[in-house]
C-alpha cells in the first residue's frame, strides 16, 4: 500500500510538472513583464539551469542533505505548528508546543525537496530582496538554498524563525559548515517572536512561509507581516493545498488588496505584493 500511495504521488507529480510546463512556455511571452520573469523563473528551475557557482552552492547543500538521509540519530523536537492535517491541535495544544522523539533522517523527509529548494533560489536569484525572512527552518535545507542565492545575488540577508531549539541548534551547526554568515536564526514560538523581528529588520524584502500550518496562525502571520514589507516584495506561503484550513486560509490572503499578482502552484502560493499601484490583481494557477 505504501509504494502504491508513492507511486500515485508520483504520478500525479510528473503529471503537474508538465502541464505547469506546458502553461509556463505561454507565459513567458505575456505582456506583463513580471508575468513573463517569472514563468521563466519556473521554467529554468525544471531545466536545472545553473552556473557554475550556482552548481557549486547546490550539490554541497545536496551533500548535506544526503546526510542528513543516512542520520539515524535521535532528535527531540518540540512542535508547535498542526503537525499533520488529521490531528487537528487545539490552540492550546500548539501553544504549549507538543515534545516528540524523531531522528534526523525523519525530520529530513519534511524539507522542502530538491526542486521547491532550487524554486526558491531562482526567486530569490531573479529579484534580488535585501532582507528575507524565513518562518520554519527546520534542519536548514530551504535556508540555505536562500541564503546562499542572497550571498551571491544581493549581499542580502535571511532571518529563520524555527520553535524548536534542537532543531535551531543543528541548522546553525550546518550554515556555518556550509559557511553561510548571512544567516540569523531565532528560536521560539512565531507568535512570541515575530512583532519584534520585524521591527528590528524593517522593510522586508522577501518571506517564506513554512510553519504551523493552522488557519487562523497563517492569516495573521500574513496580516503582522504585510505593514512591514517594503512596498515591492514578494510573499510565498507553502502547502497551501495541505489542509481543509490551509485553503480556506489561502483564499483569505487572495483578496488582500495589496497583492497584484498570484501564482498558485499547488504546493506554493507566490505573492507580489505592490503597495504604490492600485492595479486590478491577476491570480495565475500552473
Amino acid at each position: 500500500m505504501k509504494y502504491t500511495k508513492s507511486f500515485i504521488r508520483f504520478i500525479f507529480w510528473k503529471f503537474w510538472l508538465l502541464r505547469a510546463w506546458t502553461r509556463a512556455r505561454v507565459l513567458k511571452n505575456d505582456q506583463d513583464e513580471s508575468v513573463s520573469i517569472f514563468a521563466n523563473v519556473f521554467l529554468n528551475t525544471i531545466r536545472k539551469k545553473l552556473s557554475i557557482e550556482d552548481k557549486i552552492w547546490v550539490n554541497n547543500i545536496e551533500s548535506m542533505r544526503k546526510e542528513f538521509k543516512r542520520d539515524y540519530s535521535e532528535v527531540i523536537v518540540t512542535d508547535y505548528g498542526a503537525g499533520s492535517p488529521n490531528l487537528n491541535r487545539t490552540d492550546s495544544q500548539m501553544h504549549i508546543g507538543q515534545v516528540l522523539s524523531t531522528t534526523v533522517s525523519s525530520m529530513n523527509s519534511s524539507s522542502q525537496s530538491p526542486f521547491w529548494s532550487l524554486l526558491l533560489y531562482k526567486i530569490i536569484s531573479q529579484f534580488k530582496p535585501k532582507t528575507a525572512l524565513e518562518l520554519g527552518t527546520n534542519l536548514g535545507i530551504s535556508a540555505a538554498y536562500q541564503g546562499a542565492a542572497l550571498t551571491i545575488y544581493s549581499s542580502g540577508k535571511l532571518i529563520s524563525m524555527e520553535g524548536s531549539a534542537s532543531l535551531i541548534e543543528k541548522s546553525r551547526k550546518h550554515f556555518t559548515y556550509l559557511g553561510l554568515i548571512n544567516i540569523e536564526t531565532v528560536e521560539g514560538r512565531f507568535s512570541d517572536n515575530l512583532s519584534k523581528v520585524l521591527e528590528d529588520h524593517h522593510p522586508i524584502d522577501y518571506v517564506f512561509i513554512d510553519g504551523h500550518h493552522n488557519q487562523d496562525a497563517l492569516v495573521n502571520y500574513f496580516n503582522t507581516i504585510l505593514p512591514h514589507l517594503s512596498n515591492k516584495s514578494i510573499i510565498i506561503i507553502d502547502d497551501i493545498t495541505w489542509s481543509k484550513g490551509m485553503k480556506l486560509a489561502w483564499k483569505k490572503i487572495n483578496n488582500n488588496e495589496n497583492i497584484k499578482l498570484i501564482f498558485n502552484l499547488n504546493k506554493l502560493g507566490v505573492c507580489f505584493i505592490d503597495k504604490d499601484n492600485k492595479v486590478q490583481q491577476r491570480k495565475i494557477k500552473l
